[in-house]
Formats: C-alpha cells, structure tokens, sequence
C-alpha cells in the first residue's frame, strides 16, 4: 500500500505543475488576445494527461482521475486569473478575496456552450491519453513486462 502511494507523488506533483502552468499560459494567451481561444484548455488536458504518463511507473484507473482533475484545475486556474486580470486591470490584487467571491458568483456564467465542448475534451483527452501512452511504452529488454 505504501508504495501505491509513493508512486503517485510524482505523477500527483507533475499533473498539478502542468495544470498551474497550463492555466497561466492560457490566461496570458486571453490577456494578449483578449480572445479564449477554447483549443488551449484542451491542450491543458493533454498537458495534465502526459505528465501523468511521463512521472508514472504504470498508469491505473487512479493515474488517470489525477490527469482528469488536474486538467479541470488548470482550466478553472486559467479562467480564474484571466477573469482576475480584467476585473482587476492588472496582476495587482487578483489574489483578493473579494475577487475571488466575484468570480464565485459568476462562475456559471462564464461559461459558454464552447466552453464545455473544450472542457469535456480536455477531461476525455486526461483520461485515454496516459492508458494510450502506456500501451505504446516498449517492452524492457529482460522480457518480462512493463509495470
């Protein structure tokens, strides 16, 4: 049991690492463009999806729920600090509480039906990709097979 555990620390660690830098990427992208464009959160499922894969010694039902909730954090991080950018005029203060408990409010709101379209995408994308990358890793050498 001990080492079930230990062996999803990294992959754990990874996927929120890609979720945290996916979501800032693409609040940037929405800052610079003043557009969401809707493909970047399907990628953050990806990117959540092959952390997961990269930092784990075998992929399980378990490995692909920590991609799945990884990818919806980075989407909510990345819809969080673009909301707070332009609520806010900048980076000072998006952190505040008071910005958050506005976004809370008007978390429903801020989604449109494209929204969810890259959202279920980006959740089916973090759940398939690391059991389709773990079936493509290569046999070891000793012959016996992969864990």
């Amino acid at each position: 049991m001990e080492s079930e555990k230990s062996s999803l620390v990294l992959p754990v660690l990874a996927a929120l690492a890609a979720a945290i830098i996916g979501g800032a990427l693409w609040a940037l992208i929405v800052v610079l463009t003043e557009y969401e464009v809707g493909i970047v959160a399907w990628a953050i499922g990806g990117l959540a999806a092959l952390a997961v894969s990269k930092f784990s010694k075998k992929v399980t039902a378990v490995h692909q729920l920590v991609a799945v909730i990884a990818s919806l954090l980075g989407i909510l991080l990345g819809k969080y600090f673009a909301f707070a950018y332009f609520l806010t005029n900048g980076l000072e203060g998006i952190f505040n509480s008071d910005i958050f408990t506005v976004f809370k409010d008007n978390f429903i709101d801020m989604f449109s039906g494209m929204d969810i379209v890259f959202v279920v995408l980006a959740v089916a994308t973090a759940w398939q990709l690391p059991a389709k990358m773990k079936a493509k890793r290569p046999a070891p050498e000793n012959g016996m097979p992969a864990e």
